[in-house]
């Protein structure tokens, strides 16, 4: 597997290196209803970064499934950035619009480092639309 695709799987399979993101809120939402997903994030000794930039793109499908025609610039167009709520932790608002499996693609790039750093930061987080 190579270029785009042995990258995404390469980044998609590691682990964030200088971050942990988890989700606190429910992973479930409503086709045609505005959810609201709720992460925490914390350096890899538990303290929350307030001053972190959360970005993220949420796809249709699981991870992998539609990246086979898509360049970097596509992934890129859709990013969204998540809202700093305080205490570590970041919100971000999606309405589904159909039934089924979203990939919400998700980087956190600390205080500090370069954007670069968001490959190295980044969790695949699965949400199920009904």
């Amino acid at each position: 597997m190579g270029g785009m695709m042995g990258m995404c799987q390469s980044m998609m399979n590691s682990i964030p290196q200088d971050v942990v993101i988890k989700t606190t809120s429910s992973q479930v939402a409503n086709v045609g209803e505005e959810s609201t997903f709720t992460l925490f994030v914390t350096d890899k000794k538990g303290e929350p970064l307030d001053n972190a930039d959360v970005i993220l793109h949420i796809e249709y499908g699981a991870p992998m499934e539609s990246m086979d025609n898509m360049s970097m610039m596509d992934m890129m167009g859709g990013m969204i950035q998540a809202e700093n709520i305080g205490s570590g932790q970041y919100q971000v608002k999606f309405t589904p619009t159909e039934k089924g499996y979203y990939t919400m693609h998700t980087h956190a790039i600390p205080q500090g480092k370069s954007m670069m750093s968001m490959m190295n930061n980044h969790m695949d987080i699965g949400i199920i639309a009904r």
